[in-house]
């Protein structure tokens, strides 16, 4: 999953867009009062950081794209308890929308924040960071705590990390365990053992799948999903399609079959599937209306939200053959440091991503936020996420990123495969889609 392969990559702006929450830009501070108890080896190795912080005051701005009242509650509590371990540094908050117009506006401008969420899944990241926008964090001791696969993806091409991976997304099967276990069901491993286990369901009359098609980008999701499991080479081959105009995605016949399994579970959803919106599925799945979901992992929150009761797990979505599948998955949030900031500026900010790289902190913040950690040895979930995870730290994953122009999208196609089940006619479809935007191009 080299960049250099694929000469088309773009700014990746998939988790952004499934990621960015509703309200506008905030700012917050973290400065609060240093307070008498600590907890254990964590309390001691901040006195002593803090004896070592004997510098001027400085605040620094963190610059982040996470809008959910989750993720900024989680950012607070981090900085509340940085403050009380370096009481001379205060981590500003700044919250906004469309951060990535933003960024590249202030950037623009020479106004880099010191701490800022980066993308290195994108090669205009790089160019920034080579133009001198963004640390070097290679010789950082904090980047070991990354998960390696995790690591390994936000590199450049000549080895060097600009961005340290705190958070991942995801693409899975989330399940109610209490049905699994009343069924006496196991979780599948191949795609067929998952029809089979919906056909059961079925059988039982319990609702096998809530989802939400209604809207173009919730199926272009379980696209993403379904294409990464049955045709894990599928991103790379609608690249090259990208590439050579006279390659076309129906030439390859894995693709058909990838639209052949990807409509099965048609059979197994909920009647509404394409007139729900997708608030309304997220709640009937959480409180016990279907079995599954197939959905992305910061839906976690928000089944949390609607059932604090709910026994929830999630499994890798199955490939034809047992482990054949990947998961559709990429580091979502990344902590980058100004390359323009001053030497104490920077010095503050590599403090403020140490201290939120620490296992028990971001153990903390995933907790709170709900998506899972990108550092190592942070656990997700409840053992149902076991399988999910083990399969992402194995490192079987198709990143999710930008692989080609997103004039070239088979998400409407795909959306109409879903609503007919037509494979012909969606494979005409995308075919039509790959040669305009030749000709447009």
């Amino acid at each position: 999953m080299k960049r250099k392969l694929l000469a088309v990559l773009l700014t990746c702006c998939m988790t952004a867009g499934m990621l960015a929450g509703c309200g506008g830009s905030s700012k917050e501070a973290g400065n609060a009062q240093p307070e008498q108890e600590g907890a254990g080896a964590s309390a001691q190795a901040g006195t002593e950081a803090a004896a070592e912080s004997t510098g001027e005051n400085i605040t620094i701005e963190f610059f982040n794209q996470k809008q959910e009242e989750a993720a900024q509650q989680a950012y607070r509590n981090a900085a509340e308890e940085f403050h009380k371990e370096y009481p001379n540094i205060t981590v500003e908050i700044n919250t906004v929308p469309d951060s990535d117009k933003v960024l590249t506006a202030r950037m623009a401008a020479g106004d880099v924040p010191v701490v800022f969420h980066g993308k290195p899944t994108s090669q205009a990241f790089f160019e920034s960071a080579e133009a001198g926008y963004c640390m070097d964090l290679t010789d950082q001791p904090f980047i070991e705590k990354a998960i390696p696969s995790l690591l390994e993806a936000v590199k450049s091409e000549d080895g060097k990390v600009y961005a340290m991976p705190y958070s991942q997304n995801f693409m899975g099967v989330f399940y109610n365990m209490d049905i699994f276990e009343e069924q006496n069901l196991d979780i599948p491993e191949t795609w067929d053992e998952f029809m089979e286990l919906c056909g059961k369901l079925k059988d039982a009359g319990i609702q096998p799948l809530e989802e939400s098609y209604k809207d173009t980008g919730m199926a272009g999701h379980y696209r993403g999903g379904a294409m990464a499991a049955l045709f894990p080479d599928g991103a790379l081959w609608l690249a090259e399609c990208a590439q050579d105009p006279e390659k076309k995605p129906s030439d390859n016949p894995d693709y058909r079959t990838f639209a052949e399994k990807a409509i099965q579970i048609m059979d197994y959803c909920n009647e509404d599937v394409f007139g729900i919106p997708q608030t309304q599925a997220m709640e009937n799945f959480a409180n016990g209306k279907a079995a599954m979901m197939i959905y992305g992992s910061y839906g976690r929150g928000t089944f949390l939200v609607a059932n604090p009761d709910l026994n929830l797990g999630v499994f890798p979505i199955p490939g034809l053959t047992k482990d054949s599948g990947l998961v559709y998955a990429g580091v979502d949030a990344c902590f980058c440091v100004s390359g323009k900031a001053t030497p104490e500026e920077q010095d503050a900010g590599l403090k403020w991503i140490e201290f939120l790289s620490r296992p028990e902190n971001a153990q903390k913040w995933s907790d709170t936020e709900g998506a899972p950690s990108a550092i190592d040895g942070v656990q997700y979930g409840s053992e149902g996420s076991l399988p999910m995870l083990n399969r992402i730290k194995e490192g079987k994953v198709r990143e999710w990123k930008a692989y080609y122009d997103s004039r070239f999208s088979d998400t409407e196609a795909f959306q109409g495969l879903l609503m007919d089940r037509d494979v012909d006619k969606f494979l005409k479809n995308a075919d039509e889609v790959w040669a305009n935007a030749h000709v447009s191009g």
